[in-house]
């Protein structure tokens, strides 16, 4: 009896991580310091672990592998790894330089499935992205094909399909959205697509649901979400003509602000119930905004928006939203401007409104860019 009456117990914990620390590395836009940072979830605090010396002049985006052995950051003229060494640990491992003229690696995401190719971002007009081959081990060796893009083209964001045979590029500068077909063998890409958005809205960041049905696209000029729909086998995009604002209805100053980021909850399933997305101030006095969206988990289709609310400060430079691991209901967004990390916590009724507040605080002695989660 004691036995049977154990395994209930524990099943009823299945899936829940509550009571423990949990694990995650910041960038940041100034300085050679990455950030590891705590979260005790029980005692919603989170402590800086650890300032990591490292090989980077700038980090500006951060990514983390499928494998949670390695973390890329994009560093100037170059692409920089490093193995994870402990919860709270990092070692330079290889970086891969730029092609020609190009000098602002920026954006940075990796696939989910063997071989493990990295994508990079180049934040320029006239600059290629990059896709980046690993060694066994998961740190970077070198390009082995370049997205291409038009000459007016500066992409800021990308996305992969589910599974990876599809890559998206977000074009702020040149106002539209690409889609390359990758070849998951070799890593060549082909272009498939290439979509003007409405005027003057500046494509950001993106995701791509794992349904396969629909896109979501941040413009950053005029503080929405941009819905496109997707055709799962040839990978092409159909804009909507559907959008839902990040910031309050009638705001007339929308010039004030400039959207930042999307993401997706994780999910056990692979399947997201949530979605998060944010816009800045373009003055550091005057707050941001975040807000989540339930996600139709059959379709990727968007249920509802289910809260608009002032996040604690401007956001600066980025208000980057990242989702945690161990419950969808949770997320970390960054304050560039303010030198922040929040962790906020989203409480929500059925599908149709919720509501989202920060519950724990940490000020790092320079902005941070993004955090990716380890545990």
């Amino acid at each position: 009896m004691k036995s049977f009456m154990h395994a209930i117990l524990l099943g009823a914990f299945v899936g829940k991580a509550f009571g423990t620390i949990h694990h995650m590395f910041s960038g940041a836009f100034a300085g050679s310091t990455i950030y590891a940072i705590e979260f005790d979830d029980e005692a919603n605090t989170l402590t800086l672990a650890n300032s990591i010396s490292s090989n980077s002049s700038t980090s500006k985006w951060i990514a983390i592998d499928e494998r949670k052995q390695n973390l890329y950051v994009g560093n100037g003229a170059q692409y920089d790894s490093y193995a994870i060494t402990n919860k709270t640990g990092l070692e330079y491992s290889s970086s891969v330089d730029l092609e020609g003229s190009c000098s602002n690696a920026n954006y940075i995401i990796a696939s989910t499935e063997p071989p493990y190719f990295v994508f990079g971002a180049p934040y320029s007009t006239s600059c290629a992205g990059n896709v980046m081959s690993v060694d066994a081990t998961g740190a970077l060796t070198s390009i082995i094909s370049n997205i291409t893009y038009n000459s007016d083209a500066g992409v800021h964001g990308l996305a992969l399909s589910s599974d990876n045979k599809f890559v998206y590029s977000a074009d702020d500068m040149g106002n539209a959205v690409w889609v390359h077909s990758v070849n998951i063998t070799s890593g060549e890409v082909t272009e498939v697509q290439y979509l003007a958005a409405p005027t003057s809205v500046d494509p950001r960041h993106m995701v791509v649901h794992p349904k396969g049905l629909f896109a979501y696209v941040v413009f950053e000029a005029s503080s929405e979400i941009g819905v496109y729909s997707r055709n799962n086998t040839t990978g092409k995009l159909t804009y909507t003509n559907t959008t839902f604002p990040l910031l309050p209805n009638g705001y007339t100053n929308s010039s004030s602000y400039w959207a930042d980021e999307v993401m997706f909850s994780v999910s056990s399933t692979g399947i997201p119930k949530y979605m998060y997305a944010t816009t800045r101030s373009r003055t550091t006095t005057i707050p941001g905004y975040v807000s989540a969206f339930s996600i139709d988990t059959d379709t990727g289709a968007i249920i509802s928006q289910l809260f608009l609310t002032e996040t604690t400060n401007s956001g600066g430079s980025a208000n980057s939203v990242t989702s945690a691991p161990f419950a969808e209901e949770y997320f970390a967004i960054t304050d560039s401007a303010s030198n922040d990390v929040e962790v906020w916590k989203i409480t929500v009724n059925g599908t149709a409104s919720g509501t989202g507040t920060a519950v724990a605080h940490l000020h790092l002695a320079t902005g941070p860019s993004d955090v990716v989660w380890l545990d």
